[in-house]
C-alpha cells in the first residue's frame, strides 16, 4: 500500500500535555489551580490559576505544524472571552505549557 503524498507523519503534541505541564509546575510553585467548566454552556476557558494575590483565567490551545493550523478559538470562545474582557478580565491563551509557565513565573513576586 502506498502512503499518500500529503500524509503528515510529524509527531503530535496534545493540548492536554502542555496544559498538565503548566498545572504541575504551578502547583509546585504555590499556585492554586482549578479546572473550570460551565454547566449547560460551552466555550469555558480551561483553568483558573490563583496565587500571589492574583487570579488568571487561561485557555490552552494546541500548536499546529504551521500558523494556519494552530489551534484557534471557536466562535463561541471568542464571544465568551469578549464577555470576560468587557468586565475587565483577560483570558490568556497559550499554545505551550512552557509559555504558560513563563507567564505565571513573570507574575510571581521576586522572593
Amino acid at each position: 500500500m502506498k502512503v499518500l503524498d500529503d500524509f503528515d507523519f510529524t509527531p503530535r503534541i496534545y493540548e492536554k500535555a502542555g496544559e498538565l505541564d503548566a498545572v504541575a509546575w504551578a502547583e509546585n510553585h504555590g499556585w492554586l489551580v482549578r479546572k473550570i467548566q460551565y454547566i449547560g454552556r460551552k466555550s469555558c476557558p480551561d483553568r483558573l490559576f490563583v496565587g500571589y494575590g492574583q487570579m488568571f483565567v487561561i485557555e490552552m490551545k494546541r500548536k499546529g505544524k504551521t500558523p494556519s493550523r494552530d489551534g484557534k478559538l471557536s466562535a463561541g470562545q471568542k464571544e465568551e472571552f469578549k464577555c470576560y474582557a468587557d468586565r475587565g478580565v483577560t483570558v490568556h491563551v497559550f499554545y505551550t505549557g512552557a509559555d504558560a509557565i513563563a507567564f505565571l513565573e513573570s507574575m510571581m513576586p521576586l522572593l
